[in-house]
C-alpha cells in the first residue's frame, strides 16, 4: 500500500497509508446513493402536497432551494465531519493536509469545488488518473488544495505489534523505563492507540516528547516515532513482566 511521508518539527517521519483507489470509489459510490435518495425524497414530498400539478415555475424553485444541501453535500459534510463524509466514515479513510493535520475549510472547498471539473465533468476519468499517477494520491482538487486522502484502517492490531512481539530474550534499548510506573505504561499505551486509531502526528509527537522528558532519553534519529514507542512499550513489558 502506498504511503503519505511527512516530516513533523522535529524531523521525524511519520507514515501514513493512503486510501486506496477503491475504497474512494466505493465511499463516492454511497455519498452519490445518499445524495439521489435526498433528490428522490424532496420529489416525492413535493408530489404529495400536489405542488408539482398546480404551478412549474414554484415546483422548480422550491425544488432547487430543498436539494441545495445536497449540491454542497460533501463541501458540508467534510467540513463537519473533520475530512469525511458519509461514505468516507463508513469505509474509514479522511482527506488530511499534506502534514497529516486536520484540512481547512478552503481546502475543503478546493476539493469540492473541482470535483466539477476532475470527477463530474470527466465521468470520474480525469481524478482516477490523476489518483493513480500522482506519488500522494491525489486528485486535482486534492492538488489545488494541497490535501490528500488517507485510510483509517490499521495494517495490524495494536496488540499483535507490541506484546505479542515480545519474546522472553527481548532485548532491552532503553533500560531508563524503570522511570515508568505500571500507571506510567498503561497511559502510553492509551494515548498510543488514541494516535494510532486517529493517525495522529501530534498526539504521537507529543506522546515522544514526554517519554524523552520522562526517562531523559533521546529519540534516536534511526527509529521512527512510532517504533519508538513500541519500544519503550515493550522494554517495560520485558522489565517488569516478572515482578
Amino acid at each position: 500500500m502506498n504511503k503519505l511521508e511527512i516530516n513533523t518539527a522535529q524531523n521525524v517521519k511519520i507514515e501514513y497509508n493512503l486510501a486506496s483507489l477503491g475504497s474512494r470509489m466505493i465511499a463516492f459510490a454511497i455519498d452519490y446513493f445518499i445524495i439521489v435518495c435526498y433528490y428522490f425524497f424532496c420529489f416525492f414530498l413535493l408530489d404529495t402536497l400536489n405542488i408539482t400539478s398546480n404551478d412549474p415555475y414554484l415546483f422548480y424553485g422550491i425544488m432547487m432551494a430543498l436539494t441545495l444541501p445536497a449540491f454542497f453535500y460533501t463541501l458540508i459534510t467534510e467540513t463537519a465531519f473533520g475530512g469525511q463524509t458519509v461514505g468516507k466514515k463508513i469505509m474509514k479513510i479522511k482527506v488530511v493536509k499534506l502534514d497529516g493535520s486536520r484540512a481547512n475549510f478552503y481546502q475543503y472547498l478546493s476539493r469540492w469545488s473541482l470535483s466539477i471539473v476532475d470527477i463530474w465533468m470527466t465521468m470520474g476519468g480525469v481524478a482516477i488518473t490523476s489518483i493513480v499517477l500522482s506519488k500522494n494520491g491525489q486528485r486535482i482538487g486534492d492538488i489545488a488544495g494541497e490535501t490528500s486522502v488517507i485510510s483509517l484502517k490499521p495494517a495490524l492490531k495494536l496488540s499483535d505489534t507490541i506484546y505479542e512481539e515480545t519474546l522472553d530474550n527481548h532485548p532491552i534499548l532503553f533500560p531508563q523505563v524503570i522511570k515508568l510506573s505500571d500507571k506510567d505504561a498503561n497511559s502510553i499505551k492509551e494515548i498510543y492507540q488514541t494516535a494510532f486509531d486517529r493517525r495522529d502526528v501530534g498526539i504521537l509527537t507529543a506522546l515522544v516528547q514526554r517519554l524523552e522528558k520522562v526517562m531523559d532519553v533521546k529519540h534516536p534519529d534511526v527509529m521512527t516515532p512510532n517504533d519508538f514507542v513500541l519500544q519503550v512499550m515493550k522494554d517495560h513489558y520485558t522489565m517488569f513482566k516478572d515482578k
